[in-house]
């Protein structure tokens, strides 16, 4: 059975892999537009085809334990510590596989995280640190942080496994940061070295390079929307530099243009979050019709049960009535669909649907927490999981 389920998730992410490299779109591209009253985020999801999600919004007041790559390729628990906390923060994410591993999304205190795909990512190694799935990683840094500051302040005490990707995170004040993790190295472009709040799937000083060749940025190279031999940053970073708050379009309208943009074939899913208002703004290929909802006007704590709904809803117009309490059987569904889409027979579905309902059966309701995140030393969280039993998959 261990094997079984080990070749099952090894066989998922070969797959993610390689779909990821062979679509046009190369797996994704994320902007930030701040300029006046506009704050947006937009992301595209680029894939082969129809990818199956839901949006699922996290509740405050979860606890949680750390879950590695190699107990979920292996099924052995790593040498490295365990750690365990409680979500401080609600969060509102975008998940293709099942919840609690999602492709992005955005906290109640306006903390933003989006991973990309980039090759030639080498994580660090260090077995004195906890070992996260990345996925995971991600909820973790909704579920803790505030400021993009704060991710970067604890960005050693975790060990990120997995696969190859590189992470846009921002923050309510407008700062961003781009993460990468280079011959086991993280290397962060902020500030001065983020001149464009753009990502897509080369290392950031490379796209920087790129856009000094076009005119408007150093170069004498026109910039043509309309081409799309042209790189997706410079199509962004463009925008970005020549909106203004007097265009006739409205900004949400502008912050789907920036994303059109950047679609090469293979756009899946589009989203642009207004910041300041919490609304959030999503299409698919499956209904390009917009749908829209206010992330503020959820119940977020723990007390209430988790909302979901699936991205691919053929709704219209505001859907934040069509969200659904969240169950066991929804998750299942949505992990057998992906699962379908990926050819996968019916004994590996079952494999990957037990790992995920053991470790999710752990996630549960604190109303009383055991630390204070922003204060808590790490060292401490590891003392006091001496006997805690973190990973019930076996």
């Amino acid at each position: 059975m261990i094997q079984k389920k080990s070749f099952f998730i090894v066989a998922l992410i070969i797959s993610y892999f390689t779909l990821c490299f062979l679509s046009q779109g190369f797996c994704c591209s994320t902007y930030l537009l701040h300029k006046g009253n506009t704050f947006l985020i937009g992301h595209n999801l680029d894939w082969p085809f129809k990818v199956p999600g839901m949006i699922v919004i996290n509740k405050r007041n979860l606890k949680k334990v750390n879950i590695s790559w190699q107990e979920l390729s292996t099924s052995q628990k790593p040498s490295s510590p365990s750690i365990s906390w409680i979500s401080k923060y609600s969060s509102v994410t975008f998940n293709p596989v099942g919840r609690e591993f999602p492709d992005g999304g955005f906290n109640e205190v306006g903390l933003y995280i989006q991973e990309m795909t980039l090759q030639g990512t080498k994580y660090p190694e260090n077995d004195k640190r906890p070992a996260m799935f990345m996925m995971q990683w991600m909820q973790y840094q909704l579920d803790n942080y505030e400021t993009v500051d704060q991710v970067l302040q604890n960005l050693d005490n975790i060990i990120l496994d997995g696969w190859s990707w590189h992470f846009f995170v921002s923050d309510i004040s407008g700062v961003s940061a781009v993460i990468e993790f280079i011959n086991g190295k993280a290397l962060v472009y902020t500030g001065e070295e983020m001149p464009f709040p753009v990502l897509c799937n080369s290392q950031y000083p490379n796209e920087i390079t790129k856009l000094k060749k076009y005119n408007g940025f150093g170069g004498d190279q026109d910039v043509n929307l309309d081409d799309k031999s042209i790189p997706r940053f410079v199509h962004a970073a463009y925008l970005i530099k020549n909106y203004s708050e007097t265009t006739p379009q409205s900004s949400i309208a502008y912050g789907f243009k920036i994303l059109e943009s950047m679609e090469r074939d293979g756009t899946q899913w589009s989203y642009v979050i207004d910041v300041k208002k919490k609304q959030i703004y999503f299409r698919t290929s499956v209904c390009t019709e917009i749908k829209t909802f206010n992330f503020g006007s959820f119940d977020l704590s723990c007390d209430e049960p988790t909302m979901i709904i699936d991205i691919n809803s053929t709704l219209q117009g505001n859907v934040e009535q069509n969200f659904q309490i969240y169950s066991e059987e929804i998750n299942v569904q949505f992990i057998t669909q992906v699962c379908k889409a990926f050819g996968f027979d019916a004994n590996m579905i079952q494999n990957l649907i037990q790992i995920v309902s053991a470790y999710l059966q752990g996630v549960k309701c604190q109303t009383t927490h055991i630390n204070d995140q922003n204060n808590y030393d790490m060292t401490d969280r590891y003392a006091l999981l001496d006997n805690f039993y973190v990973c019930p998959i076996r």
